[in-house]
């Protein structure tokens, strides 16, 4: 059996609007300060492996902020800005029509699932891998390992899409098919690989 595993953010959604959401809020700090804290400090990671919940980050996020800003107004701003990209979209339905698996490897805050299950229908994947859920996060080989273990394949047998270049790397030292791309190149890729198959 082949498994065929992609990323959300870039590969299967268009990547979110990061500045639009710190424009629709009052910061004390500029946006390259904001895009640290959001995406890069202690905070961020652990709210991405579950570590602390999305109101514990927002309540982290909010000494930087000039304004209240409450929970509800914050998953509002987050959830509601979410687009997909086609190409990819079409690419899983028809990896399926064949009989290939298809699964989700995904960095993912708790409000990111909330806004995935609300924008898209997560029922056509065989299996998903969300970081805040497994306290592991992509570029951490134990990621990868737990992929393998729980789908019982050898890593030969998996392809792995990834628009970051350090996550694609380290599948690749895991011994898994794993590619660079966005949601703008990947046909291209799939449709080389399943021509090999």
């Amino acid at each position: 059996m082949k498994y065929f595993v992609f990323d959300l953010g870039g590969v299967l959604s268009v990547p979110m609007d990061i500045k639009g959401l710190y424009e629709q809020i009052h910061w004390k700090i500029s946006f390259n300060e904001f895009l640290e804290k959001f995406n890069f400090s202690e905070e961020s990671i652990k709210v991405h492996k579950g570590e602390i919940t999305t109101k514990e980050f927002l309540e982290y996020l909010k000494q930087y902020m000039n304004e209240d800003v409450t929970l509800d107004k914050f998953k509002d701003m987050y959830i509601n800005n979410n687009v997909f990209f086609q190409d990819t979209i079409d690419i899983i339905k028809h990896l399926k029509e064949l009989g290939y698996k298809v699964c989700l490897l995904s960095n993912l805050k708790e409000i990111d699932d909330e806004k995935l299950k609300q924008n898209f229908d997560i029922s056509i994947f065989d299996q998903m891998f969300l970081s805040y859920k497994l306290d592991m996060v992509k570029p951490e080989d134990n990621i990868y390992q737990y992929v393998i273990n729980t789908l019982k394949a050898k890593p030969e047998d998996i392809y792995f899409f990834d628009d970051n270049k350090e996550n694609v790397e380290s599948a690749i030292r895991n011994g898994i098919h794993a590619y660079q791309v966005t949601g703008h190149t990947i046909k291209e890729k799939i449709f080389e690989i399943l021509k090999s198959l």
